[in-house]
């Protein structure tokens, strides 16, 4: 075609770009939220616990995109669509790289490939089609050890990894559109308080306890002991 292909996605092996395709088409309507509605007898209206931890939960969202390849003899378009389907179909849940997301990449998995031939024009038309985690992450580019210092405030430290030798008080920012689990690797067994006076053992090795969540924006942690902890967690978006 002669035109330069800047929009692709990337799944494992699969590089819409590196096979020639130009997207056509690109689908990611918002994910249905999870709703718990109940309706109590002889009593107005409804209860809605949808947000009973303090935030909308949504399902999996499904991603639609439509790839074009032109120019393409029969037995080529044969191949291209045999290797779609191997390089795609076969990977569990796994990142998504979509330049539509600037930035960001998708979770999930595929879930068909169906293929349009279309022989006058020597074409092969793909609708791929992923089942994908809600949010969209920040690629891992994006992330950073320190955080800008007007953040902070005096005694307050700025990395995710942190050496603690009896007391020390540490701020996270959780960049994300909701509330996340972080991963804690400890090196020993730590106390974390946080600002409500909640109290979580860290053990030593990896911990994440999904009832303990680091709130969207800043997050002043109070870790007790001696030894060294790291925190890692996603920034979800929702686009």
């Amino acid at each position: 075609m002669g035109i330069e292909i800047k929009e692709y996605i990337e799944v494992g092996r699969f590089n819409s770009k590196t096979a020639g395709y130009y997207v056509l088409e690109h689908d990611a309507p918002s994910p249905d939220e999870q709703e718990i509605i109940e309706s109590i007898p002889f009593m107005q209206g409804v209860y809605d616990f949808s947000m009973l931890l303090g935030e909308r939960v949504f399902e999996n969202r499904t991603v639609t995109v439509k790839l074009f390849r032109p120019l393409a003899q029969y037995d080529e378009r044969k191949r291209l669509e045999q290797e779609a389907k191997e390089q795609l179909l076969l990977n569990g849940i796994v990142p998504i790289y979509d330049t539509w997301l600037d930035g960001c990449h998708w979770l999930g998995k595929c879930e068909s490939v169906r293929a349009d031939d279309d022989q006058e024009s020597n074409s092969l038309i793909l609708t791929v089609v992923f089942d994908c985690y809600p949010f969209a992450l920040k690629d891992a580019s994006g992330y950073t050890d320190e955080f800008d210092v007007d953040y902070f405030t005096d005694g307050v430290d700025q990395w995710t990894g942190f050496f603690v030798n009896g007391t020390r008080k540490v701020l996270l920012i959780s960049e994300g559109a909701n509330a996340t689990s972080p991963i804690m690797t400890a090196t020993e067994t730590l106390l974390l308080i946080t600002e409500e006076d909640e109290r979580l053992p860290i053990k030593k090795g990896q911990n994440q306890d999904l009832f303990f969540k680091l709130k969207r924006g800043a997050n002043l942690l109070t870790l007790v002991g001696n030894g060294h902890v790291s925190f890692s967690f996603e920034t979800e978006v929702m686009v």
